[in-house]
């Protein structure tokens, strides 16, 4: 690939995991209830979105016809989108700010498709942010008055509460099964 996927790109992918779809069912996707707060694609971006996503055989799309109603493109992924969504569905973000986006897009698609993936990627996601949270609280530890304190109060504060937050879901979750 040329450039990385946008994060937004990635949420098209990941929604296309769960079935093909239509444009206009993708996008009451982004624009219901569970995914308009966490991922809001507007229609227009979104059909952006699969095009670049086509031009990188990542998304194909067959056109479909529906009695006299004009003819429709039904979305879906290629292999190779579906291994690119596949990975990147059961990797931990590495950034703690990716947490409310990127994590939560994750979650969502994971828990249509693969429960037990899901618990996984939690409990992945949880060791990399207490690994953050540690970082951080050492970072407060060595760091003096001012300002600078002040942003390594407030990330450590911010690693607390997702760790907490990971804890609480991933006891709601199935145990995951163990890893070789």
């Amino acid at each position: 690939m040329s450039r990385e996927l946008l994060p937004a790109e990635s949420a098209v992918l990941a929604l296309l995991r769960t079935r093909p779809m239509y444009g206009y069912e993708m996008a009451r996707y982004f624009e219901g209830e569970d995914l308009r707060e966490v991922c809001p694609i507007e229609q227009g971006s979104l059909y952006t979105y699969l095009r670049n996503l086509e031009g990188r055989a990542l998304v194909m799309w067959r056109e479909e016809r529906e009695g006299l109603r004009p003819p429709r493109k039904r979305f879906a992924l290629t292999p190779e989108g579906e291994a690119v969504v596949d990975r990147w569905l059961r990797e931990p973000v590495e950034r703690l700010r990716e947490v409310r986006f990127e994590l939560l897009v994750k979650l969502y698609v994971l828990h249509l498709v693969d429960a037990a993936a899901e618990a996984v990627l939690v409990r992945d996601q949880l060791r990399v942010c207490e690994a953050y949270r540690d970082r951080a609280a050492e970072r407060v530890a060595r760091t003096g008055d001012g300002f600078s304190r002040l942003v390594a109060q407030s990330k450590l504060s911010a690693a607390e509460a997702t760790v907490a937050w990971l804890r609480d879901h991933l006891a709601t979750l199935p145990a995951p099964a163990a890893t070789p």
